[in-house]
């Protein structure tokens, strides 16, 4: 499998103990919300989307806030 990042960035979905990696931001929420629906014990303190940013020598590693993601959720994007 081949990920190409576009504009430096990519995104990591947490899920407890699993990882997933996704060229967009839309597209860890998707599988978030997919997964959520799929595992209703999902435990919510393991549950994160980091965005890395590849642009400088020095990778930046962020956590995605909270409110951008359930705005996402809640609008269906």
């Amino acid at each position: 499998m081949e990920l190409r990042i576009a504009n430096d960035k990519f995104y990591v979905l947490e899920l407890g103990k699993e990882k997933r990696i996704f060229d967009s931001e839309e597209a860890a929420v998707a599988s978030l919300k997919e997964a959520l629906a799929e595992d209703e014990k999902l435990n919510p303190e393991g549950v994160n989307i980091l965005e890395v940013d590849t642009s400088e020598e020095q990778w930046k590693i962020q956590g995605v806030p909270w409110s951008r993601i359930a705005i996402s959720l809640i609008r269906g994007e």
